[in-house]
């Protein structure tokens, strides 16, 4: 890599790791000198025992809050709109997300849209969103999106089956607490399909053309961390181990992902989800191993890179064999977690040709990618996935 390009490196927001760490809520809410707390909640996690102690501390210290937790699934934009309308309505001056990327990014939509008014749809897209919003404090329960350290927020239009980002640098939070006792509970299939998402964003944020030489190596310790760990985690939710680094693995693709960005494999998810309900996590887990597959040729000496460095002792030096064991890897993973191809959602083959050119609208990704990709490519990839 070229070290005498210029770059930028952003890392936000204030991080708060450890187990437990989920106590410090109620000063860190008073730090940003919140006087009514607007809780993003999912709706499951609201359900929980561990959400009903987060209260009654905040109670206890005397912090108000309200509580938003009507959230189901992968949120449209009229979530968005109504959260920031309870919370405007509330008068609330701070919000806090915890649960699931879903949560998160509608807390930090929510946080914008109080403070500028509009609705998602009016910011969806890049650098459209024209003011600061209310300070964010983001509480991940899942490791899988990163959304606590990115400048993202993703929001489905149903009535257009499409599914936009609102990207802005006003969405990045200002604390993220990260406390792995709170992703213990997670059942195996979601643990599954969010370390997933968090894989993917860690190699693509890895493989894209905006990678830097201080990106890279986040990105690349990402993979490490998820790729040693994800399978104890799904096999046991209660290796507090294993979910303490999944966790930090997260976040740390979370930073590669707002440093470098994601390629492809996103661009081609993203009209799974908005068509189909494919859920984000499998979309992107299933997809990863065709993208990488018909790329390799050209990026070899990067995932073998990858595969040195997940797989120490490997003595081989022929990177296209390398990649292949890479590949194959996730495809083992896919396996494991029994993740069907895209045929299980009851994708419709004759719908590939409108899927490709839909993706191909996801430019940003597209344009990171580190291979050309064409609407013929993109067909040939969900057909190779179905």
């Amino acid at each position: 890599m070229d070290m005498t390009n210029s770059f930028k490196f952003s890392c936000s927001p204030e991080v708060i790791y450890g187990e437990n760490s989920v106590l410090k809520l109620p000063e860190t809410v008073k730090k940003f000198k919140g006087k009514r707390l607007l809780m993003v909640v999912d709706p499951g996690f609201s359900a929980q025992e561990a959400f009903s102690k987060i209260t009654g501390l905040l109670a206890n210290e005397k912090v108000d809050f309200r509580v938003f937790d009507k959230i189901a699934g992968e949120p449209s934009t009229s979530t968005g709109d109504d959260c920031a309308s309870f919370g405007r309505s509330e008068g609330c001056d701070i919000v806090c997300g915890i649960g699931g990327g879903s949560a998160l990014d509608t807390a930090k939509a929510a946080s914008v849209l109080i403070t500028n008014g509009g609705s998602v749809r009016d910011y969806q897209g890049l650098d459209k969103v024209p003011g600061p919003g209310l300070p964010k404090i983001m509480i991940p329960t899942t490791a899988g999106t990163g959304s606590e350290v990115t400048f993202t927020a993703v929001f489905i239009r149903k009535d257009e089956k499409k599914k936009g980002g609102i990207n802005s640098p006003f969405l990045f939070p200002d604390a993220a607490i990260l406390d792995p006792c709170l992703t213990v509970s997670l059942p195996p299939a979601v643990t599954a399909s969010t370390g997933l998402d968090a894989l993917c964003h860690a190699v693509e944020s890895f493989l894209s053309k905006k990678s830097t030489f201080m990106s890279r190596p986040v990105s690349l310790y990402a993979i490490k961390l998820i790729w040693d760990n994800l399978p104890a985690a799904w096999e046991d939710g209660s290796n507090i181990q294993a979910r303490s680094c999944m966790l930090y693995g997260s976040f740390l693709a979370g930073i590669g992902l707002a440093n470098a960005g994601v390629t492809a494999v996103h661009s081609i998810s993203y009209p799974l989800g908005g068509v189909y309900g494919v859920p984000h996590g499998i979309g992107n887990g299933l997809l990863l191993p065709y993208v990488l597959g018909f790329e390799k040729d050209e990026i070899a000496p990067d995932i073998a890179m990858v595969y040195d460095y997940v797989n120490r002792g490997v003595s081989s030096s022929d990177s296209g064999y390398k990649a292949e064991r890479f590949i194959e890897g996730i495809r083992g993973f896919l396996e494991r977690f029994s993740i069907p191809g895209l045929r299980k959602f009851n994708v419709d083959p004759s719908s590939f040709q409108q899927l490709a050119k839909d993706a191909l609208q996801v430019a940003v990704p597209i344009a990171n990618n580190p291979v050309p990709v064409t609407e013929k490519d993109i067909i040939d990839i969900y057909s190779r996935a179905y």
